[in-house]
């Protein structure tokens, strides 16, 4: 261990330093603590302050005191700039996620229509469901409720859209309007549990478009398709794939 400095005398004046434990290290590279010490009263403090003010030594002082401040300040600030930047430049929920949330809600929503009101009412002799169910005060059929929700869903300025799309539909508005429409049908009959998504444009908007299968859960679906004058398929069978349900989201 190093030689201990003995303590001032009473006068104030330090003993002299014995030439034993001299070294040929210059004074002011001896590692003195600054804390805790008195410049009136402990002359290694004075001097050893003295190589930050000394002519000479100011202009490499300065350098070393600025990019330890800039250190400084990069550890303490930096992972607050990059956490605030991750933060405000994160994405939002991809289109996928989106269309996959809304149809679970249509899913949800026409299944409970169909087996706890329209089925379950026609067998109770309620009442019957009907394609003219306003004329004939009856309910709406349950491709009719999804229609009519997704045309109030089209009409509050949102965006976005959906519908029934099929390759055999009953009219015409009904048919694929385009051939990413019309191969999602091909491809959900093979693989109702594979969605079908890409990109359309509308003039000079683009829009994320996914399909799902409509699938035939409810008798009452099978009989009106089987039974319709219009209809161009008349054999489905409960579950098959009937159709299809478009959403469209825009992408701005």
């Amino acid at each position: 261990m190093g030689q201990a400095f003995p303590p001032a005398d009473p006068g104030g004046v330090s003993p002299s330093r014995p030439d034993s434990a001299k070294t040929d290290s210059s004074p002011q590279d001896a590692p003195y603590p600054m804390q805790g010490r008195n410049s009136a009263t402990d002359h290694r403090f004075t001097f050893h302050a003295s190589r930050f003010t000394a002519p000479g030594r100011d202009a490499r002082a300065k350098p070393a005191v600025f990019f330890s401040i800039l250190l400084i300040s990069w550890l303490w600030w930096g992972p607050h700039a990059l956490s605030a930047k991750g933060h405000s430049g994160s994405p939002g929920i991809p289109p996928e996620k989106a269309a996959a949330y809304i149809y679970a809600v249509i899913k949800a929503d026409r299944t409970l229509y169909t087996t706890d009101i329209v089925d379950r009412l026609q067998a109770k002799g309620v009442t019957s469901a009907s394609e003219h169910w306003e004329q004939e005060n009856a309910l709406m059929l349950p491709a009719q409720f999804l229609q009519h929700s997704g045309k109030l869903a089209a009409e509050n300025g949102s965006g976005i859209r959906y519908r029934l799309i099929g390759l055999w539909p009953i009219y015409r508005r009904n048919a694929p309007a385009s051939d990413l429409e019309r191969n999602a049908l091909e491809s959900l009959r093979k693989n109702p549990d594979l969605p079908v998504t890409g990109i359309v444009t509308s003039g000079r908007k683009q829009y994320f478009q996914a399909i799902y299968p409509d699938l035939g859960v409810s008798q009452a679906c099978i009989t009106c398709h089987n039974g319709h004058l219009l209809s161009p398929k008349r054999d489905f069978k409960l579950n098959d794939v009937m159709g299809g349900i478009a959403i469209t989201l825009p992408l701005e």
